[in-house]
């Protein structure tokens, strides 16, 4: 009997050494080949990783489950690759760009950008993993409020300030949550510049040819006394030319002077105007010349005030009222209105005239751009009239715009803010 147990406690104690000998085994059999899988996934070069027989045959599973990891990790490695190649190219041309370029997300935080952008706001990040907000480069409120805008519209938006135009445009998104926009920064540093020296030659220039424009009509006015006085008909036929030329040319230059002042972006100063004050003063000025047309101006005032510059407002009206005479065509009536449009005031001038075409409804707030390319002076001016109205309302914070189709009329719209 006791020779039994020895023999049951024998078998006992070598089958508990042989389990702790195979477990042995097998846990170091599991930590090499975890490790060499850990090894696996973290490798970026697999080309020279040495981790001995990675498929080793001792465990099948181990052996399957190494080889699904390697072919997932040349995936990845492959795709990583690709999208660095990508990225680079991607670089390498934004960077080439003399645009600012910068890619935000809903949060506006900076998820790409160009060195032009870093270049233009004088800013670099401290590093390349550092997460930044477009509020920590841009202390522009009207940029982010652009930015905003895109996000909460989805369409395209614009602003333009001192130093840049800037366009902003929603990107396709990657899922529901996430929504990207790309800003585009135009430097306008050396445009504002050729304006300015543009805008002194003309003003320098209108100034310089005032004083011989004066010399030549006063002479040719004491001529012109003196031919009348001794009847010489003929020569006084030859003068005429001469009078009607300098005239023309003293009031192009009186205009180009006006242009000049208002294109300098003077500070207007505004106040709390009568609508029907200055409605009353524009058409008295106007009426000896309304006594040689049929024309006839309507009127109508939805509101008493308006918040703008008194001499600027009337030259405005006047110009979009002496244009609507010209343009009217055969139709007698004209339109003239006042009206409120939420914050802001509404002037709006409408003729039942031929209309602009649309090939020239872009330029026709240009300076000298005229719709009649024959340039007939018995019809229309020198073409600036239109440019001042666009620099006024530009001076006031306002806008101005232009509704017309062929053959049924023209209306300008001049929206005063509050």
């Amino acid at each position: 009997m006791i020779q039994i147990l020895l023999w049951i406690l024998a078998i006992v104690v070598v089958s508990f050494g042989a389990y702790i000998l195979s477990y042995i085994r097998f846990r170091r059999i599991i930590a090499k080949q975890t490790k060499q899988m850990i090894e696996l996934m973290k490798s970026e070069d697999l080309d020279n990783l040495q981790i001995g027989d990675i498929f080793s045959e001792v465990d099948e599973d181990f052996s399957l489950l190494e080889r699904a990891a390697l072919t997932l990790r040349k995936k990845y490695l492959r795709l990583k690759r690709q999208s660095k190649e990508e990225r680079r190219g991607y670089e390498t041309v934004f960077s080439g760009l003399k645009e600012g370029i910068v890619t935000v997300d809903q949060n506006l935080r900076v998820i790409s950008f160009n060195s032009a952008f870093m270049n233009f706001f004088q800013w670099a990040p401290l590093k390349e993993t550092a997460s930044y907000s477009l509020q920590d480069i841009i202390r522009d409120p009207q940029v982010i409020t652009t930015f905003k805008k895109t996000f909460e519209n989805s369409r395209f938006n614009r602003s333009e300030g001192d130093r840049f135009q800037l366009f902003v445009t929603p990107l396709p998104s990657r899922n529901e949550n996430e929504s990207w926009c790309l800003g585009v920064f135009y430097d306008l540093s050396e445009l504002r510049k050729t304006e300015k020296i543009r805008i002194d030659f003309v003003a320098n220039a209108s100034h310089e040819m005032r004083t011989p424009l004066t010399v030549i009509k006063g002479y040719a006015e004491l001529l012109k006394q003196k031919l009348e006085a001794s009847g010489r008909a003929e020569e006084l036929e030859l003068l005429k030319p001469i009078l009607l030329g300098t005239d023309q040319m003293s009031d192009l230059m009186s205009e180009l002077l006006n242009l000049s002042k208002v294109e300098t972006g003077t500070q207007l100063t505004k106040s709390r105007i009568s609508t029907d004050e200055i409605t009353k003063d524009v058409l008295g000025e106007l009426e000896p010349s309304l006594q040689l047309t049929p024309k006839k101006i309507n009127v109508q005032k939805a509101v008493s005030e308006v918040n703008a510059n008194y001499d600027a407002t009337k030259q405005i009206m006047r110009n979009l009222l002496i244009n609507a005479v010209k343009y009217s065509g055969e139709s007698n009536q004209i339109d003239l209105t006042w009206e409120p449009a939420g914050a802001s005031v509404v002037l709006k001038v409408r003729d039942n005239g031929p209309g602009i075409a649309k090939e020239h409804q872009d330029r026709i707030f240009e300076r000298f751009y005229r719709v009649d390319k024959g340039r007939n002076r018995d019809q229309g001016g020198f073409g600036l009239g239109l440019a001042l109205v666009k620099h006024h309302m530009l001076n006031h914070g306002g806008n101005v715009k232009l509704i017309s189709e062929n053959g049924k009329g023209s209306e300008f719209i001049c929206e005063f803010p509050n």
